[in-house]
């Protein structure tokens, strides 16, 4: 290396990448997932722009991401953040599938002002139209601007750059996968590195945050079942959920939130003897919007309000909470505030 090129190096803003696996590391010409170094060794702009150091964390699917991996991303973040060795930004590569659950995870544990930003793809390399290439780079821009300094933990795809309590994924395989809904996108980002915030979260975020990952781990990571709304539905296995470890409950009801009750049962009159045992919120199945706070908290507060969270991130909100409290009261705070 040249003198100018050290100077330039000792310039740049240093970038932890930490992969996990998924379509951005896929390409269709080899077996199983690149290496982080191979991935970014696809893309030399990357390296204009910060001095990479690249982790592999995890090389699997969407379908095969698990607590472990959250944990252990959390983990090295914390670990990393507090060192000697603290970089100016993170960026995390997923699969698609399961990035808005990682993430919200993450906005709920990390301890570090840092940005920690979240990217995908939704083509593999080798296919025509690959957008893993242009999202990473963007990631790595948003992780090195000062603004996103403070943010939450953010994901980054497709020029949007969204809040990870929002976000979530809404179709399959095209680049325009992602939506944040009626809350909306936090800024944009351009191919030319442009990038652009507008609003703020109005919610608690990382590192803001009451969780502590020692209070649990991935082996005692709470379980919580999503229970779905269809017509006719008799919730008949809701007991044998509690019974087989189930801790808790989210209920993706109507888009009212309105619980099926067939013949005046059902799993409404289900939710109700679940709530005397174990906590259970009431989310929806819609896109967007909220279930009505008045069909779905009983006076004595049994229920739990789950407010704009779609049910993933509901289960993931509610098993932290039960890491600090069995109080559905005290949980029904923590939801108002995260």
């Amino acid at each position: 290396m040249n003198e100018d090129s050290k100077a330039m190096t000792e310039l740049l803003s240093r970038v932890i990448i930490l992969t996990t696996g998924g379509t951005i590391q896929n390409d269709l010409s080899v077996e199983g997932y690149l290496s982080g170094e191979e991935l970014v060794s696809r893309i030399p702009e990357i390296q204009e722009i910060a001095e990479i150091t690249v982790e592999d964390i995890s090389s699997v699917g969407s379908h095969q991401m698990t607590s472990d991996i959250w944990y252990a991303l959390a983990n090295r973040i914390n670990m990393l953040a507090g060192s000697e060795y603290c970089p100016d930004g993170f960026v995390i590569t997923s699969g698609s599938n399961t990035l808005e659950e990682t993430a919200y995870f993450l906005n709920l544990v990390l301890k570090t002002e840092i940005p920690v930003v979240l990217t995908a793809s939704q083509r593999n390399h080798g296919m025509v139209g690959n957008d893993g290439d242009m999202n990473l780079l963007s990631a790595v821009r948003v992780a090195i601007c000062e603004e996103s300094v403070n943010k939450g933990v953010l994901v980054v795809v497709n020029d949007q750059i969204h809040s990870a309590r929002e976000v979530t994924k809404v179709v399959t395989s095209r680049p325009d996968a992602w939506s944040s809904g009626d809350i909306g996108v936090l800024g944009l980002c351009d191919k030319y590195g442009y990038v652009q915030y507008y609003r703020e979260t109005q919610r608690r975020h990382a590192p803001d945050v009451i969780f502590d990952l020692s209070d649990s781990s991935a082996e005692t990571f709470p379980k919580i079942v999503v229970e779905y709304s269809i017509s006719n539905a008799d919730g008949s296995g809701i007991p044998h959920e509690i019974e087989t470890g189930a801790q808790g409950i989210v209920y993706a009801g109507f888009p009212t939130g309105a619980p099926a009750e067939p013949n005046g049962g059902g799993q409404a009159e289900q939710l109700r003897l679940a709530a005397e045992v174990v906590p259970v919120v009431m989310s929806h199945r819609g896109a967007d919007g909220w279930p009505y706070r008045r069909r779905t908290i009983l006076e004595d507060g049994s229920f739990i309000w789950g407010d704009t969270l779609s049910p993933q991130k509901a289960a993931i909100l509610l098993s932290l909470s039960l890491t600090k409290t069995l109080d559905p009261k005290e949980i029904q705070e923590i939801f108002l505030e995260y």
